[in-house]
């Protein structure tokens, strides 16, 4: 059985520690012998894993955007 992380858990990690998770679930998805549930489960924790990276570059942007003022 695969373990994906918690929504309380994903919702707190930095942008580095979502993006070392999507490399973990992009390894374990190449898995040719994962279950379609196990699938469904670790596309779902991306999709939230990508949010959380957009949402952590917007901010950088801001604040860089707002150094150069």
């Amino acid at each position: 059985m695969i373990k994906t992380a918690k929504k309380e858990t994903v919702s707190e990690m930095t942008f580095e520690e979502a993006l070392k998770r999507l490399n973990d679930i992009s390894r374990l998805m190449e898995n040719p012998e994962i279950t379609l549930k196990n699938a469904v489960e670790l596309y779902e924790e991306a999709n939230g894993l990508v949010e959380i990276c957009k949402k952590n570059i917007e901010e950088a942007k801001i604040s860089l955007e707002k150094t150069e003022l």
